[in-house]
Order: structure tokens, then sequence, then C-alpha cells
């Protein structure tokens, strides 16, 4: 078993130098096909082992440490998304190219780690193939969130700005500014209405959200669809224009549009891409059907980068004043998309619900090395001995 797959890794390598075109995507590290000598000093029963990490919810602890059970709640969601899918099916072709069954393994023997999550700790039982493009050779990372807006199921004077689920086909690819003059009006799509449409132009843009009722009652957004429109960022067209700063804030942008109300329309269809929505009652969830998890879900292109691996990275480490101090490793899980996050170096991590998330998700931007991991199956021979 493990010469068949050292084998296959080494012909992957092989191919990574016969078609440059991939070779900017996977970095495979230099002692990947190295035999390590075995230690089980970092393997035990985890439903034994208590932590003395602080809280990663603690917004005292600067740096934000990592959780256990964050950690296997990823593990386990990724074991229960892959086993749901065929596992010799090759994912992520155009960038790792394993099969599901190898990130089963991977992600089964992660369930027993209670070592540290560094490269150098890791690397002795797991192959760590870097995540990059280009010749910066680390990834680039950025924090998605998810708004909360007023909202109701019926409209009135206030609550008169509607949310709706997808049209039929032909009418599906409507812009923005077609739908904002009434094109989708009265035809049984709204599914609520609110009284913030800044904050709906937010939830556009994250492409989920959550609708708080007068009742206190909280529901989910869950993302309908889109019209196949490209994103176009309001705050670049506002900078060109000479309407707010040269480096806009959201709340800049948000302060200047609630100053101009006669003209956010204008400003709003400057975007044309619009998405639709249906009404969750059940906790968020992510494109892959898991569970999302605060500080280690992440969203990633799955043509490079598959749903239900695992990656170690070095994340920015942002404390509870928005500041930027430092970079910390980090298992993250691979569990949703991103209409903007394209290639194999790119990630966006979910930072939580409603404004502290959203000013933790603004701040959380920079780069860092991340490591796709896959376990060796020596180490599992050794361990069957």
């Amino acid at each position: 078993m493990s010469n068949q797959h050292v084998v296959k890794l080494l012909l992957c390598g092989a191919c990574l130098t016969l078609f440059p075109g991939h070779a900017d995507h996977i970095n495979p590290s230099a002692d990947r096909y190295g035999y390590q000598t075995l230690s089980l000093g970092s393997f035990a029963d985890t439903k034994n082992y208590q932590s003395t990490s602080s809280d990663f919810s603690n917004n005292n602890t600067e740096p934000e440490a990592i959780r256990p059970w964050q950690i296997r709640l990823g593990l386990k969601s990724a074991i229960s998304y892959l086993k749901r899918n065929n596992p010799n099916k090759t994912v992520a072709r155009k960038g790792v190219n394993v099969t599901n069954q190898e990130l089963i393994d991977t992600a089964n023997i992660l369930l027993d780690w209670y070592g540290d999550y560094t490269p150098e700790a890791m690397r002795e039982h797991f192959y760590l193939q870097q995540l990059y493009r280009g010749n910066l050779n680390k990834s680039k990372f950025t924090g998605y969130y998810t708004p909360i807006i007023s909202a109701q199921l019926h409209p009135d004077d206030e609550y008169r700005y509607p949310i709706y689920r997808s049209p039929s086909f032909e009418k599906s690819h409507l812009s923005r500014s077609e739908i904002a003059a009434g094109a989708l009006m009265n035809q049984g799509l709204e599914i609520a209405w609110t009284n913030d449409p800044i904050g709906l132009f937010y939830i556009h843009i994250q492409g989920s959200g959550i609708l708080k009722l007068p009742s206190g009652k909280k529901i989910s957004l869950k993302f309908d669809g889109s019209n196949n429109k490209a994103y176009k960022s309001i705050a670049s067209y506002m900078k060109k224009e000479g309407l707010i700063a040269s480096n806009p804030s959201r709340n800049e942008v948000k302060k200047w549009l609630d100053n101009h109300p006669d003209k956010m329309d204008k400003v709003f269809n400057i975007n044309p891409r619009f998405i639709y929505f249906t009404l969750n009652e059940k906790n968020t969830t992510t494109a892959s059907g898991t569970p999302i998890i605060t500080g280690h879900t992440v969203a990633v292109d799955t043509n490079y980068i598959p749903f239900g691996a695992v990656i170690l990275a070095e994340v920015p480490v942002i404390n509870s004043r928005g500041q930027a101090v430092g970079n910390e490793w980090r298992l993250l899980f691979p569990q949703d998309r991103g209409n903007a996050i394209t290639g194999p170096a790119r990630m966006d991590i979910y930072t939580g619900i409603g404004e502290a998330a959203r000013e933790k998700a603004n701040s959380l931007t920079g780069y860092g090395r991340a490591y796709l991991l896959l376990n060796k199956p020596l180490f599992d021979d050794a361990m069957a001995v």
C-alpha cells in the first residue's frame, strides 16, 4: 500500500515538472518522500485528552488559541461529507489531485493527533503539499462573515425592500438595475422584506445572512442562485468618482450611502450581480452541507482544493480591536465556496456572525504559508504492526 502511494506521488511530482502550467499550484515539501523515524508521542485517545489552550472565542486571547473541539467537529464533518461520495473518486484534478479515500484516511489519523499544529511537528507523519501561486510561495487570506439584518415576512411602509427567491430560468439573469426597477415584483417571489437596504446589499456580497424578525426569532438566508453577472466593487467606483477616500472602509461607504439615499440605487447598480435566497430555519451550513465553524471553515476553489481536505495554514491573527498582531498556524477545513475565491492559493476564512465578525473579516487580510495535509501510508503500516 505504501509503495503504491509513494509511486503515485512520485509520478505526480514528475507531472508537475513536465507540465510547468501546474508548477505554481502545488509545491511538495522537500522531505515529502523521505521516510521519517516513527514516533507515537503526538498521538493519543483524544476523548481522554483535555486541552489547556484558551478558548478561541475569548476576545481577550491574543493571539487566539486553536480550539480542539472545533477541530474535532471539522474532522468529523469532513469524514461525514467524504463518506457520502465515491471513495475512489479523484477530486481537485487541477490542483492536489487526490482521492476521497486519501482524504478520509488523513482526517481519521488527525482525529488522534494532539501534537502541535506546525509544519515541523506534522511533516514527520503527514505529507505537506504547499498551496501557492507565482513566486511568492504563499497563499492569500481574507475573511467573510454572516451579516444580520432586521426583516419581516410581510411588507409595510418601513419594511419595503424585498428579498427574492430564485425565479424561472428566463428571469434569473436579470441585472440588479432591472430587478431594482421592479422586474420581479408581485410574482410571489418575495420571501421577506427588510428596512435595511445597505445591510441587504452586503448580504448579497457575502452570499448568506441572518434575518432578525420583530419577535426576536432569527432565520438564516441560504444561497439560492445568482443572476450569473460578474461582481463589481461599489467602493472602487465611489473612490474613482471621488465620493469617498482613497482607501475606504465599509463604515465610510455606509456613511456616504446613508447621507445620500437618493443616489443609493445608482451606486448599488454599479454591481450587476444579484443573489437569490431561501429561508432556512436550521443552523447555518456551508456549501458542502457541513456545519460552519468560526475561525476554521474556509472557502476555496474546489477545482484546486477539495471539500473534505484539511489545510495547515499560517493565518493572520486579528485581536479583539481588529488589529493584525502576527500569524499563527491553524487547521482550516475547506467547506465553502466564494465567487471571488479562485485559484490554488486563495482562501476566505469564516469569522462568525454580526458586527464583531464583520470587523474581523474586514481586518483579516494577508499572506501566509498553507499546506494540504495527506496521511503517510507508511505510518499506517507501522501502526498496524
